[in-house]
């Protein structure tokens, strides 16, 4: 079994030299490497840090199972080659998420990232065809869990064991399957991490991911965190750390907490794609709900019409020619692509001698 890449700050377009040669050629791509895909745009989280204003305002779209096949369908046909199912909301709220995620596990990679409330053994299955299944676990303990998740406390236990349900089955099947875990590290559950590692290594969980607070520029809940006073956080948390358990401490990402971006603009979303449960499709997922990175939805038209259609290119000059790259995610996703991007783009003295 291939072990997985741990380094969530690492862009890997480099392993993709076809489709960038692509971009660089003809400014553009045939179709998007990777797609975000929302089952369920409702949470039954009320997360303190929360980006998307659970705590003021939600709506209730599900994805109709039909669709979800057609886009996956689709996706294949454009060579998409991974689907994340995430989004605004929590996937496994959707009452048909296995048979998408069985569906699309059948025709590219794929993964989810759940708060793994409602994974409950008869949708354990959903995990036999992922590559990975990322757990979000911003409490230490049941009283810190339901403080930050804005649930009841007895929440916390019911995630652990839903975990371990997921090794448990990992062990006796020999999935291939990589079973994370990530904290939003916060002031409010920093004290509590190190023993949360220790539950976590326990339960056989094969990575720990400690990642920052971003601030999401289109949210009304803001936030700021000081992470120059929890980096000691990590020295704490190596010695748990082994070959079977790896500690995630992302330093690299709340290093660049406030600092500039060393680019002008973003050139990342032509290698993604983000549909929405309502069968938008947006040209990036954070700015999903902004008109202006609108390119279409997927129920009145082909992905590969909206990928390759006039909205969509009028969407990608506002973007690389009016864009303020200043208002973007503080810490966002597509950073170290755009940071290799913008060197391809913009080669600095001397690059030829390799």
């Amino acid at each position: 079994m291939k072990s997985f890449d741990p380094n969530f700050d690492r862009q890997k377009l480099m392993y993709h030299p076809e489709r960038v040669a692509e971009w660089l050629e003809h400014d553009t791509t045939s179709g998007p490497l990777y797609t975000e895909m929302e089952l369920a745009s409702f949470c039954n989280c009320r997360c303190i840090f929360c980006g998307v204003d659970y705590l003021v305002n939600e709506t209730r779209d599900i994805i109709d199972l039909d669709l979800a096949k057609k886009i996956l369908s689709e996706l294949k046909s454009l060579g998409n080659k991974s689907v994340m199912f995430s989004g605004h909301g929590e996937p496994l709220l959707h009452p048909q998420a296995k048979q998408i995620i069985e569906y699309a596990s059948g025709r590219m990679s794929t993964s989810v990232t759940t708060n793994g409330i409602t994974l409950t053994t008869d949708k354990l299955g959903l995990v036999d065809g992922l590559e990975w299944i990322r757990f979000s676990i911003n409490g230490c303990d049941p009283e810190n869990y339901a403080k930050v998740h804005g649930v009841a406390p007895e929440m916390f236990e019911r995630v652990l064991a839903n975990v371990a349900g997921v090794v448990q089955r990992k062990r006796e099947r020999g999935l291939p399957v990589a079973v994370g875990t990530q904290i939003v590290l916060l002031p409010e559950n920093a004290p509590g991490v190190v023993n949360l590692a220790r539950r976590l290594k326990e339960l056989g969980v094969d990575y720990f991911s400690i990642k920052p607070y971003s601030q999401h520029p289109l949210s009304r809940n803001r936030r700021e965190v000081d992470y120059e006073h929890l980096a000691g956080l990590e020295q704490q948390l190596r010695p748990l750390e082994e070959p079977s358990f790896k500690i995630i401490f992302r330093a690299g990402s709340m290093a660049k907490a406030g600092q500039r971006k060393p680019y002008d603009k973003c050139y990342g979303t032509h290698f993604l794609c983000f549909v929405s449960a309502d069968g938008d499709v947006w040209e990036c997922n954070v700015f999903a709900g902004d008109p202006r990175f609108l390119v279409g939805n997927a129920r009145e038209e082909s992905l590969r019409d909206i990928w390759h259609g006039p909205r969509r290119k009028r969407v990608l000059d506002f973007i690389h020619h009016q864009m303020d790259i200043g208002s973007c995610r503080d810490i966002c996703r597509m950073d170290e692509c755009n940071r290799y991007l913008w060197r391809l783009r913009h080669p600095w003295p001397h690059d030829d001698f390799i």
